[in-house]
């Protein structure tokens, strides 16, 4: 006869989730801020409020789900008095000359789109780290 303890299995079994999870937050994290570091470096530096505006915000859902948020927002006032996110402006128009070289639009999908395999890289690597 075969006796299995099915709550010392259970527990392990939650051990394992909560190992998993800190390896998340941490590989996430990791992710997160070298995405923003490389998308500051991309950002347009003109009058520096853009890349001093960057911003790293993690949340944990429920235990199970983990999210970073990489973020920019320059509010600016315009001639006419409307305020404006000009981040947003940067980011998204593509027919302006940067005045710094190498930097320009898409400084925060450029980045991403070109490296989240590596970002996926690194939350798998904190992940396999928890667990060993």
């Amino acid at each position: 006869m075969l006796d299995i303890n099915i709550s010392a299995f259970l527990k392990q079994l939650d051990l394992a989730q909560d190992r998993v999870m800190k390896g998340a937050i941490r590989g996430v994290g990791r992710a997160a801020n070298e995405l923003a570091n490389e998308s500051a470096r991309l950002a347009p530096k003109d009058q520096g409020a853009l890349v001093a505006s960057r911003k790293v915000t993690m949340e944990v859902k429920s235990g199970v789900r983990v999210t970073a948020t990489v973020s920019y927002s320059a509010i600016q006032r315009s001639k006419s008095g409307w305020s404006f996110d000009y981040a947003v402006f940067l980011h998204e128009a593509s027919n302006w000359d940067p005045t710094t070289p190498g930097t320009g639009p898409k400084f925060l999908e450029r980045p991403l789109k070109a490296r989240y395999r590596r970002y996926q890289q690194l939350i798998a690597e904190e992940i396999r780290k928890e667990l060993t």
